[in-house]
């Protein structure tokens, strides 16, 4: 016995004019991971790691030297696990995490909002899918005015 539902789904489908949804012909779901950025040399997944973990580790060094020589009680950092928050109280929290099946670190700024960065090997840099900023300039830009000091990362070809 049909349920109830079930045929009202039928009706419902048969007698409708509307057109659902059909991906175009060769449409490739994976295609949204291939590079913006650097399309001709895609990094390993060995690669990507190295770079982005170490890229990491000398955001979380820089931000606990910074909060240390602040000495702000209601700021906070944490790293764990590919995720670095760094909590700066009524400035908001920023977190930056790794996205591997992409081979991205993604950002949240409460000023800039959310960004996705690719490496680029031209640029030696975390570079934006969207425009051609940079994550070490926007967080230098940003953390800076925060903290009313110049803050500069560990250069790029130290990676």
């Amino acid at each position: 016995m049909q349920s109830l539902r079930g045929i009202l789904f039928q009706k419902a489908f048969l007698n409708s004019q509307r057109l659902f949804y059909r991906p175009p012909t060769g449409w490739n779901p994976c295609l949204r991971f291939l590079s913006t950025v650097n399309p001709t040399k895609p990094l390993s997944d060995l690669e990507y790691h190295r770079i982005a973990d170490d890229t990491l580790e000398v955001f979380n060094n820089t931000f606990e030297d910074l909060l240390e020589e602040s000495g702000r009680r209601d700021y906070d950092i944490e790293y764990s696990s590919g995720v670095l928050t760094l909590n700066l109280g009524d400035h908001g929290t920023y977190v930056i995490n790794k996205q591997p099946p992409a081979h991205q670190v993604w950002l949240s700024s409460p000023l800039s909002g959310p960004k996705h960065y690719e490496w680029s090997s031209n640029k030696k840099a975390w570079k934006s899918t969207r425009d051609d900023s940079t994550m070490c300039d926007i967080l230098a830009k940003e953390i800076g005015n925060a903290f009313s000091k110049n803050i500069e990362f560990k250069h790029a070809d130290d990676y």
